[in-house]
């Protein structure tokens, strides 16, 4: 693998999924719950060798080697440490976190009472492969570091079935404050697929006209300042605050966020919900 193959996969709506969700008929479902923080990676660097001292990467979304403020906010966590102790006696993985500021979260949904890092995923870099959820989980425990939740387990003959079922996850979400599940197959056990159901995402919906391009929903306030996160992720709490900076490549990556989910642009202007951004989580 090369460095940053290591960056976790996308994860797309349930109904969007390539090349259909009827994949995921028949296989067992994980069905976890979606913590609302930063994408991050742990692991070992590529040069460590057995025997040495080990070196630590923090990377996140879409950066090897993560901003200074994201490092930072990952240091401060006290699952780090613990994290930390599982690579230094099991250097083959790689940890995948989401990590979570103190307040409200990036998309408003929860609150959370401390800064804290959940893991949801592993990778076996010998095996080559992502571990299930029992493994994950199993590992966590031993080590005492925070899992994020399993729902439920299931399988699905039908798409029927499949869908009641993820109509019912999203109920449970909006009476719960959870911004999503995530739905995963066994990567232990044949081609692995994962999904996302998100309380606060409307279905795309198309109105059917003679001509002109199809009308979608215009992108919600949630996956806007998700994108603005992205954003300063990328560039740091300084260059985000100077806004020459920060505002175009906000608007980039909210043009990419309305293309990957079938959006359309933004009902207000982006420069407000950056500076609600900036007052929540910054400053």
């Amino acid at each position: 693998m090369t460095d940053y193959e290591y960056k976790y996969p996308h994860i797309p709506l349930l109904l969007s999924m390539k090349p259909t969700p009827r994949v995921l008929l028949g296989r067992r479902l994980f069905w976890t719950e979606k913590e609302d923080g930063s994408c991050m990676t742990i692991c070992v660097t590529t040069s460590y060798k057995k025997g040495e001292s080990i070196t630590i990467q923090i990377s996140s979304r879409n950066q090897i080697d993560a901003s200074s403020d994201l490092k930072n906010l990952v240091l401060r966590c006290e699952e780090y440490p613990k994290i930390v102790k599982f690579l230094e006696e099991n250097p083959q993985f790689v940890v995948y976190v989401e990590a979570c500021k103190k307040g409200r979260s990036v998309t408003g949904v929860k609150v959370y009472e401390r800064e804290i890092l959940f893991v949801f995923d592993m990778y076996d870099r010998s095996a080559e492969q992502f571990l299930n959820y029992n493994a994950v989980y199993q590992h966590c425990y031993h080590y005492g570091i925070t899992c994020v939740k399993l729902y439920a387990e299931t399988r699905h003959r039908t798409m029927k079935d499949l869908l009641k079922f993820k109509n019912h996850v999203y109920d449970i979400c909006v009476a719960t404050s959870l911004e999503g599940m995530v739905v995963k197959t066994d990567p232990m056990r044949g081609e692995f697929y994962q999904a996302k159901v998100k309380q606060d995402i409307p279905e795309p919906k198309v109105r059917k006209i003679a001509k002109g391009d199809p009308i979608y929903p215009p992108i919600p306030e949630n996956e806007i300042m998700g994108a603005i996160d992205k954003a300063w992720q990328e560039l740091g709490t300084e260059k985000f605050n100077d806004t020459k900076i920060a505002m175009p490549i906000i608007a980039r990556m909210v043009k990419e966020e309305c293309k990957k989910h079938l959006f359309s642009s933004p009902e207000k202007k982006l420069f407000g919900y950056y500076e609600q951004y900036k007052e929540r989580l910054v400053n």
